[in-house]
């Protein structure tokens, strides 16, 4: 998950798993940042498995939509509005 608080918080289906007991929080080892960053393992071997819940960073999808935003510039890609 790309944050750990925002997930246990706003995954409806993640918060009412752990509220019947289905899924502990602590099995939740890191986000998914940390894994790319290097400073937390992702799955160590191919037994393990990866579940990626997507609960929405808007710092995340600004930095997404300013590089989209850029390479459709350098590529000279659609048509930009005044708002």
């Amino acid at each position: 998950m790309e944050s750990r608080a925002a997930g246990l918080a706003e995954a409806g289906d993640l918060v009412m798993a752990m509220g019947e007991g289905h899924l502990d929080p602590g099995a939740m080892p890191a986000e998914i940042g940390e894994v790319l960053a290097g400073s937390r393992p992702g799955r160590t071997d191919d037994a393990e498995l990866t579940l990626f819940k997507s609960v929405g960073n808007a710092v995340q999808d600004l930095a997404v939509a300013g590089l989209v935003l850029e390479e459709a510039r350098r590529l000279e890609l659609g048509t930009e509005v005044e708002l």
